[in-house]
């Protein structure tokens, strides 16, 4: 009995990387840190290899106008609290569709990547992995609180938005 037991055990762990992005457990602080290097670190290398194959061009990036403080305070504080707001939301009506947790933020993902691309098309491939990062942080952390869901994830999307941000109003 005890090999089925185990085999059981083993097919109910998650891969380690889900496990990280739905570990609540530890401190705000902390999963802010790890979950922000998780997110921000691929979606730079892919911003990287979709602008030196030319797949996103300054004409066909994304455009940010305004004064540099305007562009830091809506990239790094606004965008991400009104964008994570939208996807609680969201992740609320797709929570109709499935429970299951990972398959809930890929379907965040992607639908953010898509309006994302409206904007700029190629960009949706870059915002789509730092999304599925955003939605996981705040279906792990809505279990414990829709405050600490908002709170989490808009400071994991603002640590995402942080060097971008600099770079958009370094090019003003």
């Amino acid at each position: 009995m005890e090999p089925e037991h185990e085999a059981t055990g083993r097919q109910k762990r998650k891969p380690l990387l889900l496990s990280l992005l739905f570990d609540n457990k530890i401190s705000i602080w902390k999963y802010v840190l790890r979950t922000g290097l998780i997110s921000l670190v691929p979606s730079i290398i892919i911003a990287l290899i979709l602008g030196l194959s030319g797949a996103i061009t300054e004409d066909t990036g994304p455009e940010f106008e305004g004064s540099a403080l305007g562009l830091f305070i809506t990239l790094v504080i606004i965008g991400p609290l009104l964008e994570t707001l939208l996807m609680g939301g969201g992740l609320w009506i797709l929570s109709f569709i499935t429970r299951r947790q990972a398959l809930l933020a890929l379907i965040s993902a992607f639908i953010w990547a898509v309006m994302h691309s409206l904007l700029a098309p190629a960009w949706g491939l870059v915002v789509m992995w730092p999304f599925f990062v955003f939605s996981c942080s705040y279906l792990a952390w809505r279990k414990r609180s829709w405050w600490h869901a908002i709170l989490v994830t808009s400071c994991i999307h603002a640590f995402q938005n942080f060097l971008p941000s600099i770079a958009a109003i370094a090019l003003l």
